[in-house]
């Protein structure tokens, strides 16, 4: 299947065991636009797919070089930086040429998941 391709979450369980990947490289933008990621277990994206998972919402709090933003009222000190629910958007899905094979997806800060 070609990452393109992938719109369901059927699709995006498809390409990766086709590919027989262990891991998913998972990201979001900040407010800067800078994607901040991370790469997830076949297993923990597979469920994450299905209920989303949680993410720090501290990458909504600093900058480019990552230094904390003041005066914010979304997340600062005064709410300890909590996770934030995150949904997968599986028609995101793009190879990383440079990964052997790697695909990423693309995720977003939700209210409900």
């Amino acid at each position: 299947m070609n990452p393109r391709d992938v719109k369901t979450v059927q699709d995006a369980k498809q390409i990766i065991e086709e590919r027989g990947l262990t891991h998913v490289k998972v990201g979001l933008f900040d407010n800067d636009g800078v994607m901040r990621g991370k790469y997830m277990s076949r297993e923990k994206f597979f469920s994450s797919l299905e209920k989303g998972f949680a993410f720090c919402d501290v990458v909504l709090g600093w900058d480019l070089k990552d230094q904390l933003y003041d005066n914010v009222s979304y997340t600062d000190w005064h709410t300890g930086y909590p996770d934030a629910p995150v949904r997968i958007l599986p028609e995101s899905c793009r190879d990383i040429p440079f990964e052997d094979g790697m695909l990423l997806f693309i995720a977003r800060i939700c209210g409900t998941c």
